[in-house]
This record gives structure tokens, sequence and C-alpha cells, in this order.
């Protein structure tokens, strides 16, 4: 049967199975376990892939993710998170459009310590939604920028997309992680300077309301040993999640573990550890460690019928001697990516379709390392996409913004996140260098 064929049956199936409402990790699971039995008929490799399973959830790479969860869970139900942004906002205050940009800075730092767009988009949300909105930003504006804004914590290491893409593609994590450094500032620093930019040329972004708010126009309260308290803690734990990583002290897994006991501690002397904060955290950290683990899962299942089957194989090699210009096949996969963005958050996506294209993205030259964070731009962009992109409705649900309003706000950051991937075609040593530098 043509390579082709299989593929289109394959795509057919995983359709039907999103349409149905099925989630994902059990639909590709349900699909990876019908193609071994009824198409390879071959059941015995069930107690094969029990074995990789098993072997899988256990590895040290994969125990990173509930750790990093559980770390940023417990700054976001302590409020540390939303302190941060006022402490920022407030010394900004001089600069133009300082709450935009406070969100931007804050979710960058944030990020340093979540790993999560979602989560990112949700705990700031509730704190800069409002306070823009207060100051007299347009709405599409201050939606678009905390959508975007969030989107740097599936960039900024640590990531949980990376590490799903280093367990899948077999890629250094520790390298992902340091690859993702330059990539965010930069589409950090690119967020700014549209706001500045915009700040100046439109002078309907940013309409301050006629009368001072009663708390401006007294002296403020919070003195200079406040600030550093709230926020010298949350760059402490960075600077020693990195540095335990980076100079080699540590393994990941090790400086996960780091970061959620530091976090514990840090809420812990600040007197932030109430019982609804340690409810939330644990609930919080197990439902998501689930979701994540769970699709796994059933990325595993499918990845090994794949695999078996020999499609990937079989389509990287039809692809590479099809294919007259490898830029044409990255533009195609880069499309692919972006449709299935609009539809399907990117862990979903990647366990997905990484099984299909790495080999052949790899076969025409791609590095990995700059793969992976072309592919997680990518999937940044999937999540401020309608119709379904995720922070789109983590925002809409925590703020009440009109669905229209936040879409139209985030089109500009699609252009931004889009040139950041051009960028990174142009200069791959912009995900590159630091990685290759480091060792």
């Amino acid at each position: 049967m043509s390579v082709y064929v299989v593929l289109l049956w394959v795509f057919v199936a995983l359709l039907a199975v999103l349409f149905i409402g099925t989630p994902i990790a059990f639909g590709v699971g349900f699909l990876g376990v019908a193609g071994i039995v009824l198409v390879l008929g071959k059941p015995a490799l069930l107690d094969q892939i029990c074995t990789i399973t098993y072997n899988q959830s256990t590895s040290p790479t994969t125990m990173m993710i509930p750790l990093f969860i559980i770390m940023a869970e417990f700054l976001a139900n302590s409020n540390i998170a939303a302190d941060m942004y006022e402490v920022i906002s407030r010394r900004l205050r001089k600069l133009p459009c300082n709450l935009g940009i406070a969100s931007v800075i804050s979710s960058a730092i944030f990020s340093a310590v979540c790993g999560s767009a979602p989560a990112t988009v949700a705990t700031l949300g509730r704190v800069s939604i409002p306070a823009m909105l207060k100051k007299g930003y347009r709405p599409s504006v201050a939606a678009g920028t905390q959508a975007a804004g969030g989107n740097l914590g599936i960039l900024i290491p640590p990531s949980i997309n990376f590490i799903i893409y280093g367990l899948i593609t077999e890629t250094s994590v520790v390298k992902l992680f340091i690859s993702g450094v330059i990539p965010g500032i930069l589409i950090a620093a690119m967020m700014i300077a549209y706001l500045l930019i915009r700040n100046k040329l439109d002078k309907t972004m940013l309409v301050p309301p006629k009368e001072p708010a009663a708390e401006e126009a007294q002296p403020v309260r919070h003195s200079l040993g406040f600030d550093i308290i709230t926020v010298l803690p949350i760059v402490a734990l960075i600077l020693v999640i990195f540095g335990t990583l980076y100079s080699g002290v540590c393994t990941a897994t090790e400086s996960a573990a780091i970061g959620a006991i530091g976090a514990g501690v840090i809420v812990l002397i600040q007197r932030r550890m109430t019982r609804n904060c340690m409810k939330a955290t644990l609930l919080n950290s197990a439902k998501t460690s689930c979701m994540i683990f769970f699709l796994m899962f059933g990325g595993l299942v499918f990845a090994q019928f794949l695999t078996v089957q020999g499609l990937p194989q079989q389509l990287s090699n039809a692809i590479v001697t099809a294919s007259p210009n490898k830029w044409v096949t990255f533009l195609i996969v880069m499309v692919i990516f972006l449709i299935l963005g609009c539809f399907m958050e990117p862990l979903s996506i990647m366990y997905i379709v990484l099984p299909f294209v790495f080999p052949f993205m790899t076969q025409l030259g791609f590095d990995p390392i700059w793969l992976g964070v072309v592919i997680t731009i990518n999937c940044a962009i999937g999540m401020i996409t309608p119709p379904v992109g995720m922070n789109l409705f983590v925002l809409k649900g925590s703020t009440g913004i009109p669905m229209g309003t936040v879409i139209k706000g985030v089109i500009p950051y699609i252009i931004i996140f889009t040139a950041a991937i051009i960028l990174c075609c142009i200069f791959p040593g912009i995900a590159t260098w630091l990685p290759t530098t480091l060792g």
C-alpha cells in the first residue's frame, strides 16, 4: 500500500476521532492500539508498549514536568506573581505605556519559573488587564498584550514544550532550554518595541481617564525594600535553577526539584502558605501533570504503531526524494503546524506530527535544536490564533473580555512571532549560538 494512502487513512481517522469530541490523549492512544491489533496484526506489541510507557513515565526527564508545574503553581496561587507585576509596573511608571511593558516583562520573568503559556496568561491576566483598562488602555491592546506575553511561557526555559520535544525526538532538553533564551528575549524586546512605537503613533491606544485614580493621587505606599522582597526571591530562584543546570552541578531533574522546593520555601517564608494555596497548588499540579502524562501515553502508542508500520521512514524518503528545495518542505511543515495550532494545543500537535516530520526534516539537514525552537515559536502562534487558540479562551475566562476584542488585539503579535521565525531562518545562530557556546 502506498505511503500516501496510509497517510490519508491515518489523517482521516485522526479527524474522525477529534470531531466526535474524544480527548486527544485517548483518541490517539485508541488509534495506536487499533492500528497495532487490526492493521499490523501484532497484539503482542502491546506488552512491549506497556514496558516503554512505564520506562518513559518514570524517566528522570519526564519527572521534570510535575516538578516545574509545582513550582509554577506555588508562585501563582500565593499571589507572588501578581505582586511582581504591580512592582514592575510601579517602577516603570515614568515610561510611556508602562503597564503594557510591565505585562511583557512580568510574563517573561514568570515564564522562567513556569513553563506554561496558559498558566502565565491566567495568573498575570487577572491583575494586568484590570490595571491597564483602569489606566485607559484600549481593551484589545490590553488583552492582546497579555495573551501574547503569556506565550513566552513555552519558549523561555524551563519550557514543558521543550521537554516534550526532547522526549519525542531524543534531543538534549538542557540544550533546548538554553536555545530558547535568546529567542525569548528577542520576542519580548520586539513586543516592547511595538508597544512604544504604537503608543507614539496611535493616540487612541492609551487614553488616560480625565480624573486621576484615587490611589495615584496619593504617595506610593510601597517602599523599595518591599519591592525588593517581592521580586528578588523570584529572580534568585531563576538564577539558582539556571546556575545549577547550566554549570553541570545538577541534572535537569535535580534543578527542577530545587525549583519546586525553593518556590515552596519562598511562599512559606513570606507567610503566604495558606490552606487554600496548598490545596490549589496540589490539585492543579496533579490535574496538569495527569493531562500531560496521558497525552504522552497515547502519543507513545500511536508513535509505536507508526514506527512499526514504517510510515515516518517511508514518508521521509518520499519527501526527501521529491522535494526540490528543503525550504519549501520547511514552509509546508510550518503551515501544517500553524493550521493545527488553530484547533489543537501544542503538546497534542507535537505528539501527532513530530513522529512524521522530524525524521525527514533532520535528513534534509535542519539542526534538531534549531528546529525545536522554530516549531515552539510556531506553536506559540497557534496559542493565540483563532478559532480555538488556548490563550484566547484562558484570557476570556479569567477577565471576561469578549473573544472578538481579544482576537483583534493579538493580530499584531501574531505578526511579531512570525517575524521571529523569519529571523531565526535568516540568522540560525539566534537559536543555536548559546547552546553551542555553552556546550
